[in-house]
């Protein structure tokens, strides 16, 4: 009895076979990732864009918006009583001339950022705030007093340099530059998100 054939295919009909495995394994994965668009290299560029976004503006830090040059003259008048009415020629007026910058702008980490759509943001700005002051400079203008001031305490001008900058003068300073602080803000920020997606766009809100 003779043994059986083994049947031995040519080596360009394998090579032949191999291609053809390789092309339908190409279309299957094209028609799975049209199937699939969250798949797709778009999706993943656009969660990318929005990643950056996030952490460039969410910065843990102060940021300055305005500087300003702050300079006036101070004036503090005292005088003295007896029996709840004021003793003539008691008075005495200090003028304290004064000048620094003040430094306001908001904490960077209170910043919040999220995305509405696609290229589209809503900002969160927190309340604006007195950052600090530099260059201070404070002195004595002129005094003026009455002929019986030896009887009322002389002025103490650290605490009118320290009225000047407390935390209701501090409020104040923002309070009065807060349509500039928000044009600011929105410059600042728009700014920065259209460095990283030119197409985007920013709509702000103040949560402060």
């Amino acid at each position: 009895m003779n043994p059986p054939t083994i049947f031995r295919a040519p080596k360009w009909l394998l090579a032949l076979v191999a291609v053809g495995l390789i092309a339908l394994g190409a279309a299957g994965g094209l028609l799975a990732a049209r199937a699939i668009p969250e798949l797709s290299l778009g999706q993943t560029s656009a969660k990318d864009s929005n990643t950056q976004i996030v952490q460039a503006v969410t910065r843990e830090q102060q940021v300055v918006l305005l500087s300003l040059g702050i300079q006036g003259i101070a004036t503090k008048t005292s005088k003295s009583t007896f029996l709840g009415l004021a003793v003539p020629g008691s008075s005495r007026s200090t003028f304290l001339q004064y000048s620094f910058q003040a430094k306001l702008g908001l904490e960077g980490g209170q910043v919040r950022v999220t995305p509405t759509a696609d290229n589209s943001y809503r900002v969160s700005i927190p309340a604006f705030t007195f950052i600090g002051h530099s260059d201070e400079s404070f002195q004595m203008a002129s005094e003026k007093n009455g002929a019986l001031s030896w009887v009322t305490p002389k002025i103490d001008t650290n605490e009118m340099i320290t009225a000047l900058l407390n935390d209701e003068a501090q409020a104040q300073y923002v309070a009065q530059h807060q349509s500039e602080l928000q044009s600011q803000a929105e410059s600042f920020y728009s700014q920065l998100i259209s460095g990283i997606d030119p197409t985007a766009t920013v709509v702000f809100e103040y949560v402060g």
